[in-house]
């Protein structure tokens, strides 16, 4: 479930700021294709870095943790289909 709202919101800032050039993704996810997937564990990575977890220190306390919350367990989702979400310095 928290994959999916990550999706929705990937999608809603393509449309936004990507004009046809940011990817946007399936909401079934049994849809994505393994790029898909490869593309949306950077993009949890992204979200999860101290910088933008806490929006430069702006976000605290509840939101803070209700933010975290749904990024991890949407790493955890995607983990469940099969995608690995590791920083990767190889």
């Amino acid at each position: 479930m928290s994959l999916k709202k990550f999706i929705q919101q990937e999608n809603q800032m393509a449309v936004l700021f990507g004009n046809g050039r940011l990817p946007t993704y399936p909401e079934n996810t049994a849809l994505l294709t393994a790029e898909q997937k490869k593309q949306l564990a950077n993009n949890l990575l992204g979200a999860l870095s101290p910088e933008n977890l806490c929006c430069d220190g702006e976000l605290r306390g509840a939101r803070l943790r209700a933010k975290a919350n749904l990024l991890n367990k949407a790493k955890s989702d995607l983990e469940a289909l099969g995608q690995r979400v590791e920083w990767d310095f190889a």
